[in-house]
């Protein structure tokens, strides 16, 4: 008996050594102070340093307002370790002290639950700045129809142009929940654009009534880009109606204008789709000339400033507001935009 009582002792604190054991580089991540709507990310390396393989026996849980990406792998042998990448958005939290706290469950018999902590303070965005969220919600995408000569001669701020021909290819890598209007001189090529493309799945296809002929006769120029030749007068006859149709005044009420503000050679490396590269140095006389204080009745025109990290682009919108512009800046500017988003409506010049 007394042989089996001094095995046991001598066994016991054998079998407990050999088991999992979960540890953490960093258990708690403080970043600081950042401006609400930017997004913080941290990589925290788990690791296990038991003798035994360490199982993540349920999905981490997240405190609201914070994500993390999936885990790499459910198992763990001993000495090996991962990266769990957890994302804090701060929109909604400005003026506040934040701590949001990660849940790792493991087969730990010490630490069957990890608390990884997320904490700093978000300080309240400024008037003239705006996360990529709100650019997000309010984002559509404006396409000419018509052909590249045409296009150049005039067409509508800040659309892009793609014949009715090419909509199918030059579409593809921008998703079908995408709201997109559509216009030519007179509705007739938009109108079958639009029919096209819900048939595709771009249930949010529509198409301008009237196209320009309608647009210049309700509005004249207004937001109307000309090319060397000076103003056109639009011709041909109006499609008024028909399926997918949507009045102008649908448009005008929510007008976007995005402006990059950097480089020429990196805004044709790759910029959100619609974007109009503006140098900062005419950016007040662009903006004067491009967009009328007097606008039609009902119209409500946003500008927002972009670049890459939101430095210049955020000057830009507080002078822009300053002299009574509805202006933004993308606040973190494009690379929170690729944080959040990754390549949405994201295009590169040929």
């Amino acid at each position: 008996m007394r042989k089996l009582a001094a095995f046991l002792a001598f066994m016991v604190p054998l079998l407990a050594a050999a088991a999992p054991r979960v540890a953490v580089d960093q258990p708690v991540y403080d970043f600081g102070e950042v401006k609400e709507g930017v997004i913080v990310q941290h990589a925290f390396v788990i690791k296990n340093v038991g003798d035994e393989p360490l199982v993540f026996t349920r999905d981490p849980y997240t405190s609201c307002g914070c994500t993390v990406a999936a885990l790499p792998k459910k198992t763990l042998m001993p000495g090996e370790s991962i990266e769990l990448v957890a994302t804090f958005n701060s929109t909604g939290f400005g003026g506040r002290h934040v701590q949001k706290i990660i849940w790792v469950y493991t087969n730990d018999p010490v630490t069957p639950k990890l608390a990884l902590t997320i904490k700093g303070y978000v300080r309240p965005a400024e008037p003239h700045e705006r996360s990529g969220w709100y650019l997000k919600y309010e984002l559509y995408l404006l396409v000419d129809v018509r052909s590249p000569e045409e296009y150049a001669r005039a067409h509508l701020l800040g659309a892009v142009n793609i014949p009715l021909d090419e909509l199918e290819e030059r579409l593809s890598p921008f998703p079908k929940s995408l709201l997109i209007y559509l216009y030519d001189e007179t509705g007739e090529r938009s109108a079958e654009a639009a029919r096209r493309l819900v048939a595709l799945g771009y249930r949010f296809s529509r198409f301008l009534k009237g196209g320009l002929v309608g647009w210049q006769a309700r509005y004249g120029n207004f937001l109307i880009e000309f090319g060397g030749e000076g103003a056109l007068t639009f011709s041909g006859r109006a499609v008024e109606g028909g399926r997918y149709a949507v009045d102008p005044s649908r448009l005008l009420e929510r007008y976007i204008v995005m402006l990059d503000v950097r480089a020429p050679e990196d805004y044709l490396e790759g910029h959100i789709a619609g974007s109009i590269n503006v140098d900062t140095g005419t950016l007040p006389q662009w903006v004067a000339s491009h967009i009328p204080k007097s606008a039609p009745q009902g119209a409500r025109i946003t500008i927002w400033c972009i670049d890459e990290d939101g430095s210049r682009a955020c000057s830009a919108a507080r002078y822009l507001r300053s002299q009574g512009y509805n202006a933004y800046c993308l606040l973190g500017g494009l690379e929170q935009w690729r944080s959040r988003y990754g390549g949405l409506l994201w295009v590169s010049s040929e």
